[in-house]
């Protein structure tokens, strides 16, 4: 049994519908899956967040729906203790517990150097004014100046026992220090030479920032006290005392009259610092470590808290807006208090809710809560959440009660049919069962006959009769209630034997689209790849496949309705048939009419503003397919070609979006990485990949068969290393898939 950590903050406990203790709701992380974020920073234009921390990694978050944008992880496993982003925007100083400072460039996350400053920790890091300086303190009671590449300028004594917060001015010319022994210093930010002791602490200082018009020095220590510092007459001015715990981290607005100070055991407190009047204390900001106002207005306070999370506030009533977590393996989640979140791909498999000692998958209630929308409108300000979560509603059970797993069927020349039956029950309500065969759910019109056995408003049990491929086929299903919650999926593998060796046709579809007119920026291989990819299955006709029905529509002739026309006019196709989608091109998040998110693949002729319209909806070409008899469906998706141009609509999130709609999925890159094209390959890498994998590469056995394990392998390991690790395709719910045959040699 998985066990999992109680995440206080993060994950707090929303509220109770019940006196009793059973009926308290409550989320639960998957221990192991996250860590402490322990400091924070935000792009010039507000638009992007960057936070680090226990898990080994800097996450780059959107402030416009919620997403984590990037992920770069640490070369070896590490504690990431600060973070400090240059004042264009354009550089990522990051520091960990074992002295190490790495570079990374901000906008596309490419690590540039990484150094050892001469500490065994490193406690603060900011940039110098000019972008091309950082200066870093630490554990060996001193401070010193590096350039970007790991050169370093200076490195003074600090005589302070542990230097343990830093902080420069805006014009470049001092740097302040706070001390494990209290004393808050000034120095030389161009030699570092010591210019005044201002005074201390009664107990550690713990941080020090510098007002925007570089006239006076916060400090706070672990005496609860923050003071201010006259810089120009190196003399105290007035203090005021925080709330519980200390302060550990100080953060202005753009005035500089208000200031953010982030507790260690404690809540954020909002200060005038010059009237020393707290304005107000965030609730439910428990262990923030760091806090960042957003740069324009100040409208917004982002913390990182040591639960895991970071979390966006609006100031001027202290309401949390939406909370976003990064789990290790690249994955995320973001919530909005009253239960609606976005995620990555597998980013809600991490997530439970707990009432009583019942844990219950957040992935279950995916149709019910899981709305981009709602973040990216609660982030945009005009979503209020409602009061948080008070009842988790019990998701309907589904027993598989045949076939039975690992059960072996024998057929001769017959028609390959099996009998599934299943029961499923809801304490309330079932609404509806879902079967999938091989990965793509089974459309009633599809079935060979169905009958319901037991039909009433808690219970629902169906037999149906339908066709099956030679070999292992993955038999799922899962039941839905009333409140679109769904069953954990019963699944049973079988084997089919037959007498039969009929061959199967193929069937493709491969669009392309790199000519957009200016409203999208062009690509270079699209429609190239989209032809030659269809070319190279074409020429399996004879060889795996009796048959090969081959359609590609490149630029123009990609549109909406050339897409969907091509699928519904291909000839009829029997259950042992395949059919292969290749879409190359540009792929968006969009609002639709209704007002939800949705997919779309820019077809020709769409514009920013026309997409919902124009483009082609994955959604749509989901339902087209579900409509076909084919016995398995490979989609390739290869419509991620620029972060920018995506706007949340990545080639994971579509394929998370349709896995249990559509088939096999192989996209191109996961979470918000580029689709890179290169002029040496002739290709982009994921088709160069898929090219050289079916021309024999991915022939490991030798045996002149490519299956489908052959071929996923070959093309991961071969657009990994084209890339240098830049781009990484990704298969969302693999598990629900038996090997296949894809291709021969000869």
């Amino acid at each position: 049994m998985r066990r999992f950590l109680r995440i206080i903050g993060l994950f707090v406990l929303l509220s109770t519908f019940s006196a009793a203790q059973d009926d308290r709701v409550s989320m639960y992380l998957e221990e192991g899956k996250s860590g402490a974020v322990w400091d924070v920073a935000m792009s010039p234009d507000g638009k992007v967040i960057y936070s680090c921390g226990r898990d080994s990694t800097v996450k780059m978050w959107s402030t416009v729906n919620g997403e984590c944008l990037r992920t770069m992880r640490a070369e070896r496993a590490t504690l990431n203790t600060a973070l400090a982003l240059s004042t264009d925007g354009s550089v990522l100083a990051v520091g960990d517990m074992n002295g190490r400072i790495t570079v990374y460039d901000a906008v596309s996350g490419n690590r540039r150097v990484e150094f050892h400053a001469g500490y065994s920790y490193v406690t603060d890091l900011c940039f110098m004014p000019d972008g091309r300086g950082i200066a870093v303190s630490g554990r060996n009671d001193s401070i010193a100046v590096y350039d970007t590449d790991g050169r370093r300028r200076f490195a003074s004594a600090a005589g302070s026992v542990w230097v343990t917060g830093i902080a420069v001015s805006r014009d470049g010319a001092l740097l302040a220090s706070a001390g494990q022994d209290g004393t808050v210093r000034l120095w030389n930010a161009q030699s570092g030479a010591a210019v005044a002791l201002l005074g201390r602490h009664s107990r550690f200082a713990r941080c020090v920032e510098f007002t925007p018009d570089n006239t006076t020095l916060l400090s706070g220590g672990r005496d609860r006290i923050v003071r201010a510092w006259d810089v120009r007459k190196r003399a105290p001015m007035q203090y005021f005392e925080t709330g519980i715990g200390f302060p550990h981290h100080l953060s202005f607005d753009r005035s500089g009259k208000t200031v953010a100070v982030s507790m260690m055991d404690g809540l954020v407190e909002v200060w005038d610092w010059q009237k020393s009047l707290r304005v107000r204390a965030v609730p439910e900001s428990y262990g923030a470590m760091a806090s960042v106002f957003e740069p324009k207005k100040g409208e917004r306070l982002t913390t990182a808290h040591i639960d895991g999370a970071v979390k966006t506030w609006r100031v001027k009533d202290a309401a949390q807006l939406v909370s976003m977590v990064g789990f290790s393996d690249g994955q995320w989640l973001s919530f909005t208090p009253d239960g609606y979140y976005d995620c990555s791909v597998f980013g809600d498999r991490y997530v439970q809710w707990r009432r009583g000692e019942e844990l219950f998958p957040l992935e279950r209630y995916e149709a019910l809560y899981k709305k981009p929308s709602v973040i990216e409108d609660a982030l945009a300000g005009t979503y209020a959440p409602e009061a948080r979560l008070a009842r988790v509603i019990d998701p309907p059970t589904l027993e598989l009660l045949s076939p039975r797993h690992q059960q072996l069927f024998a057929f001769g020349s017959e028609k390959m049919e099996i009998v599934v039956e299943f029961r499923a029950r809801d304490k309330k309500k079932i609404e509806s069962a879902q079967l999938r065969l091989n990965g793509r759910p089974v459309a009633d019109e599809n079935l060979v006959s169905s009958e319901t056995l037991t039909r009433s408003e808690t219970e629902l049990v169906r037999r149906v009769r339908l066709e099956v491929l030679p070999g292992i086929n993955v038999i799922e299903a899962v039941a839905y209630n009333a409140a679109r919650v769904h069953s954990k999926p019963a699944q049973a593998v079988i084997k089919v034997e037959t007498a039969d060796q009929q061959r199967a046709n193929l069937f493709v579809l491969s669009v392309g689209v790199d000519q957009y007119g200016g409203a999208f920026p062009d690509l270079t291989y699209a429609a190239l790849d989209a032809n030659m990819f269809a070319q190279k299955l074409a020429a399996q006709e004879g060889k795996e496949y009796t048959r090969v029905y081959s359609k590609v529509l490149l630029n123009k002739d990609a549109s909406r309705k050339g897409v969907l026309d091509a699928i519904a006019q291909f000839p009829p196709m029997r259950s042992n048939d395949m059919l292969v989608l290749f879409f190359s091109g540009h792929g968006v998040r969009a609002r639709n009419t209704k007002g939800g998110t949705e997919y779309f693949f820019v077809t020709a002729g769409a514009a920013r503003k026309t997409v919902a319209r124009d483009g082609l909806s994955w959604e749509d070409v989901a339902r087209q397919i579900m409509r076909l008899r084919a016995g398995r469906v490979v989609m390739l998706l290869d419509a991620c070609h620029s972060g920018e141009v995506s706007s949340g609509a990545s080639n994971d999130k579509v394929a998370g979006a349709l896995a249990n709609k559509v088939g096999i999925i192989l996209a191109s890159s996961s979470g918000n990485e580029y689709s890179f094209e290169n002029r040496e390959w002739g290709h982009g890498a994921f088709t160069k990949a898929l090219i050289d994998g079916l021309s024999g590469n991915a022939d490991f056995t030798k045996n002149n068969i490519i299956d489908w394990s052959e071929l996923q392998l070959y093309v991961t390991t071969t657009v990994k290393e084209l890339t240098r690790g830049a781009q990484t395709p990704m298969i969302p719910r693999l598990e629900e898939f038996a090997n296949f045959n894809v291709a021969r040699v000869r």
